[in-house]
C-alpha cells in the first residue's frame, strides 16, 4: 500500500496545534521576581510604554509624583566682595567696610574679612605700643538688627599680625534689608579680601540656649 504525502491543509493544522500547545506551556509557567538575578534586567531591556505605574508599588508611585510635582528650591546666595580697602583707617572708629543689600526672604549669612595694622610714614604702630605690647581690632556683621561679632589681635611687639574675622548668623527679612561689616581697631589699620554672603534658605529655626 502506498503512503500518500499529507495534505497542506493537515500540515497547516498540525503546526497549529503545536503552536497553541506550546504557548499554553509558556503561558502556565509564571517567573517571579525571586527567579530574576539582581541586575540582569536593565532599563534597556524594558520597552518604552511596557511598565504602567500602577503597576508599581504605592511607595514609589508616591516619590515619582513628588519629583515630578516638585518646583526649584528657589535657593539662590547673594555676595559682595572688596579686595581691597579701606585703607590707613584711624584707630578707634568704627568704619563699615562692606554692604550688602537682599530681598525679602530666609538667610544664612557668613562675612569675613583681613585686618591688618596700618603703618605709614610715621610708623603710628611704634608711636603707640614703644618696645612692647598688642593691639587688636572687632568686627561686627549687621544683618538689619541681629549682629555677630569677631574679634582678633593686630599688631604683638611691634609687628604686623594679619587677622581673618569670620561672623555668622541667621536672619529673616520681610523686605529689602542692608547686611553690612563694620569694624574698629586699638591701632591704624586697612582691610583686605572682604566678602558678606547671603544664601536663601526654606526657613530657619532659632533655638536660644541658656546653659
Amino acid at each position: 500500500m502506498k503512503l500518500r504525502p499529507p495534505s497542506p491543509a493537515l500540515v497547516i493544522s498540525i503546526v497549529a496545534v503545536v503552536i497553541a500547545c506550546t504557548g499554553s506551556a509558556v503561558a502556565a509557567t509564571m517567573i517571579t521576581g525571586k527567579q530574576i538575578r539582581n541586575g540582569t534586567i536593565t532599563h534597556s531591556d524594558i520597552k518604552d510604554g511596557t511598565i504602567l505605574s500602577k503597576k508599581l508599588s504605592k511607595g514609589t508611585q508616591n516619590l515619582l509624583k513628588r519629583k515630578a510635582g516638585s518646583a526649584p528650591t528657589g535657593r539662590v546666595a547673594h555676595e559682595v566682595i572688596r579686595k581691597a580697602g579701606p585703607e590707613g583707617v584711624p584707630a578707634n572708629v568704627m568704619t563699615r567696610v562692606a554692604t550688602l543689600t537682599v530681598p525679602a526672604g530666609a538667610y544664612s549669612v557668613q562675612a569675613n574679612m583681613v585686618m591688618t595694622a596700618f603703618a605709614g610714614p610715621t610708623n603710628p604702630i611704634e608711636a603707640l605700643l614703644g618696645a612692647n605690647g598688642s593691639l587688636g581690632g572687632v568686627c561686627k556683621l549687621n544683618a538689619g538688627g541681629p549682629t555677630h561679632s569677631s574679634t582678633g589681635t593686630i599688631v604683638v611687639n611691634d609687628r604686623q599680625t594679619p587677622t581673618t574675622f569670620s561672623m555668622q548668623l541667621t536672619r529673616t527679612v520681610g523686605a529689602p534689608t542692608e547686611f553690612f561689616l563694620e569694624c574698629a581697631a586699638n591701632a591704624p589699620w586697612r582691610a583686605s579680601e572682604t566678602s558678606i554672603i547671603a544664601t536663601s534658605v526654606d526657613s530657619i529655626t532659632l533655638t536660644e540656649v541658656t546653659g
